[in-house]
């Protein structure tokens, strides 16, 4: 069960009334009873239910002994345990010898097991540092790390703000609810309409790169790169607007990246949580900017790599994290992109930060790091335009409707997005038009995600890409 399923739907549908007919001040153990039947219902295995339960149960006794006896020893063990699962799980990625072993068959990897670390490692640190008290009641502890709308795929919490907005005691208000409905709607629209039709070619090239050369290569890390994009913001979306249903906000984790005009930019604007993390807790405790060009530039090398080995246990993942790391670097160094431009100057910087960005995307996507750079390579040394007006492009899993639904889609996204960064609150416009408006809108979006959103050849609702990190 995936939140893009009809029966997560009846589950969710479920809780709500249970959630809000019991008296406030327990509903949060409604939320908890919820998260491990999601849990249940996602992977439908005990072990790994039971393994992120011991998982929780250890971080709770740390954090009670962190805040008790503030020793920067407890902290580090800490965080070394809690890290245990992740560390294990990259360490067999990196190690063909460990793939091959019985030991890899044996591993069990929890879902969310990448972000719920990462949560638990900054309760920990914000506990030694003094940032939060440790939370006395376990359960209360154990509904907050587990709440399943941002389990999946995040975004990554600072516990005391997350814990605040789920114990309090919410009433009912159908605005938020229905602010909610609306962010379920987006949701589903970016990942079923463009995010899983970009899917279709990026696979088709990706998984048979031998084939493809030039153009049939720039389009497919263009449209990787918007996959990704629209997957996990479709996701980030439908989990806010899940909670919002609860009468819970959780954090916005993307600000339009692509209209970043520098690497910079694109990180204050990708991932947040995950940005804002490994500054908070990697790259100033290294010693960020405070210690000399020098130590600077290594200590970013040194959090983009982190980076890499939390998204994945293979050199790729490293690679492309470094690239990110040393294309800030070379930002640094040359005067040019510390100025800020406006009219075409400024779109030309645009295009071409997401050009370094989609260079980086091929390598991540990319089955290893040689075939990555392979890619890259056949892209370069090949011209081939024409494929664009010959019809080639109906052979890579879209006909030519389908191609014209993502091209429409895509306007969609890029109108939103164009709104939205220039400050227009596109709900609050939305919410003045009558009650009868906005259901014959919200009926016609959910029709029309169902009708085109279904609709090609071999098309298949995918997972959602973060959720394998």
């Amino acid at each position: 069960m995936t939140y893009t399923s009809f029966y997560f739907y009846v589950f969710l549908s479920v809780t709500l009334v249970a959630y809000y007919v019991i008296p406030k001040a327990f509903r949060w153990l409604v939320l908890l009873l919820a998260n491990f039947c999601f849990l249940w219902f996602a992977t439908g295995d005990i072990k790994k239910i039971a393994l992120f339960g011991l998982t929780i149960v250890i971080s709770y006794a740390f954090s009670r002994a962190v805040e008790k006896k503030k020793s920067k020893g407890i902290l580090i063990l800490s965080i070394l345990v809690s890290a245990a699962p992740l560390l294990l799980n990259r360490a067999i990625g990196f190690s063909e010898r460990l793939q091959n072993s019985s030991i890899a068959s044996r591993i069990i990897i929890p879902l969310g097991l990448s972000f719920y670390t990462m949560q638990m490692i900054a309760y920990l640190a914000d506990i030694y540092m003094g940032k939060v008290e440790a939370q006395k009641n376990f359960l209360k502890y154990a509904t907050v790390v587990s709440f399943f709308p941002q389990i999946i795929q995040g975004p990554i919490p600072r516990h005391a703000q997350i814990e605040n907005e789920i114990m309090a005691e919410h009433k009912f208000d159908d605005r938020e609810f229905m602010r909610g409905v609306q962010l379920i709607i987006w949701g589903l629209f970016l990942k079923f309409m463009i995010a899983d039709k970009a899917g279709i070619v990026v696979d088709s090239v990706f998984d048979n790169f031998e084939g493809y050369r030039g153009v049939y290569i720039l389009i497919a890390g263009v449209l990787y790169s918007l996959q990704l994009y629209t997957d996990f913001l479709g996701c980030v979306t439908l989990s806010q607007g899940m909670a919002l249903l609860f009468g819970i906000h959780i954090v916005d984790n993307f600000m339009h990246p692509y209209f970043a005009d520098s690497i910079k930019d694109f990180w204050r604007r990708w991932h947040i949580s995950l940005s804002s993390w490994l500054r908070d807790y990697i790259y100033i405790p290294l010693g960020g900017n405070r210690k000399g060009l020098v130590r600077k530039n290594i200590n970013l090398l040194i959090t983009f790599a982190v980076s890499g080995v939390w998204h994945g246990g293979e050199i790729k993942y490293v690679f492309w994290g470094m690239m990110h790391g040393i294309y800030q670097i070379v930002e640094g160094a040359v005067p040019y992109f510390s100025k800020k431009f406006s009219g075409p100057a400024h779109v030309f910087r645009v295009v071409i930060n997401f050009f370094l960005v989609m260079l980086a995307w091929i390598i991540f996507r990319a089955d290893t790091l040689k075939i990555g750079l392979r890619m890259i390579y056949r892209m370069f040394t090949t011209f081939n335009p024409w494929i664009l007006l010959d019809g080639s492009l109906y052979d890579l899993g879209l006909h030519e409707k389908e191609w014209r639904v993502l091209f429409v889609s895509l306007l969609v996204l890029f109108f939103v997005s164009r709104k939205q960064e220039h400050g227009v609150a596109i709900r609050e416009e939305f919410a003045k038009f009558n009650f009868a408006f906005r259901w014959l809108i919200y009926i016609a979006a959910i029709v029309t995600i169902w009708v085109f959103g279904t609709y090609g050849l071999g098309y298949n609702a995918g997972d959602f890409i973060y959720g394998g990190f």
